[in-house]
Formats: structure tokens, sequence, C-alpha cells
């Protein structure tokens, strides 16, 4: 729950170890894996999850998250599908079908299914978040920064809904908040290109040229660092 993903899957997999016939711990084990992009260890998880389990919608929605990584979204959307046909007050299966759409850019779609899980689990603020982003690319500008506020309150810590509350201030012309928000996102994350370059215009908008000038720098050196790093 605090997204603490590495320790869990440590947690969880101890517990296994000592009650092997607990389906809903392998589940919990996988979606951890799954967070920790370990798409090969959480499909070991799966299949003995599969070995062991009837047809429930937690292996669907499993299952949906190994094709979601394998970039297969039409058998994802099924296991989704299929996991709410078992029981539609299933968690995360909404989310994840959000997801997808999101991917697809069907962004109404993907608002209704953020809206959906929220409905079933209001306390997720993973949802949450991708709600306000898609409010926030749909041009549902004053939604979309209320919802980002609304998280950042709840989470003080989330880099990424400080940077996009940044970016949709600077768009609005809200100088001294963009720079406030994406400041607290740089501290946050630091050493990302994308939040670099934000601030930096930010920063050429707030008339502060040699900072701005000087983040757009940092921006394109880390982005050359990626490259080279993927090109390996």
């Amino acid at each position: 729950m605090t997204e603490g993903y590495s320790r869990a899957s440590e947690l969880l997999s101890d517990v296994i170890s000592m009650k092997p016939n607990d389906a809903a711990l392998y589940y919990t084990l996988a979606v951890s894996l799954i967070k920790e992009h370990k798409q090969e260890a959480a499909n070991q998880v799966i299949q003995r999850m599969v070995a062991m389990s009837s047809n429930t919608p937690q292996l669907h929605i499993l299952l949906g998250q190994a094709y979601y990584e394998q970039g297969d979204t039409t058998k994802s959307l099924e296991e989704l599908a299929a996991a709410l046909a078992l029981d539609n007050q299933t968690r995360l299966a909404h989310y994840y079908t959000g997801l997808i759409y999101l991917k697809l850019g069907k962004l109404d779609t993907a608002a209704q299914e953020f809206q959906s899980e929220l409905s079933l689990n209001p306390n997720d603020l993973q949802a949450r978040y991708h709600l306000a982003f898609v409010l926030l690319a749909s041009q549902k500008t004053e939604q979309g920064i209320k919802l980002m506020r609304e998280i950042i309150q709840l989470k003080p810590d989330y880099g990424d809904a400080h940077f996009e509350l940044g970016k949709a201030l600077l768009q609005q012309g809200d100088i001294k908040g963009a720079v406030s928000s994406l400041e607290t996102a740089a501290k946050l994350k630091p050493d990302e290109s994308y939040i670099e370059y934000q601030l930096g215009r930010a920063y050429l908008q707030a008339g502060r040229t040699a900072e701005g000038q000087r983040h757009i720098e940092v921006s394109k050196q880390l982005k050359d660092k990626a490259r080279s790093r993927t090109n390996q």
C-alpha cells in the first residue's frame, strides 16, 4: 500500500515459503513483482498460481497485467473483462483497463475506467493520479488541477503529481505556482530530463534566464545520457 514493492516482494516470498497453498499471497507477490518490472519472476509466480487456482478474478487480472507488459493490449483487455465478468467489484481490473485505454489514446474511456476503480476503492492514489492526468490531457484543466492538488495534499512526496501540476500551471500562465511545483518535482525526482526541461521553461518565463538555460541544458545532457545507455 505504501509502494514499497521490493520489501513487499521479499516479505511475501518468506510468507509463501511457510504457507505455499494460499493463492491470495501469490496474487499479491505477483503484483509487487510486476510493479518492480520483474516480469519474468512475476510470470513464474503467475504460473504457480495457475497450477493451484480455479477460475478467479485475481488470476485474470494477473494475466491481463502480464499481457500488458508484453505489449498485447487485446489479450490484456480480454483478461480484465473476464475478471469483471466473474466479479464486477474486483479491484484493479478497471484501473489496468484504464491504463490500456490511456495508452491507446482513448481518453474518455480511460477516465471512465479510473472513475469506476475509484468508486470501488476511493483511496487508490494511482487511479486518482491517472484520472487527473487524463483530465489535463483532455483539456479539462481546472478539474485536473484541482484533483492533482488533492493528490499532493494526501501524498506530498508524489513527484509526478507535482510535475503535472507545475506543467498545467505553466500552461495557464501561473508562473510562480509552476516554478514552485516544478522545483519540488525536481527535488523529489532528480535527474529526470522531462522535469528539468519544464523547470527550465518556467524559469525562462519568470525572467530567470540563466537558470532557465542551465536547466534546459541539463535536460539535454540527461537525454543524451539515456540514449547512450539504450544503445549500449
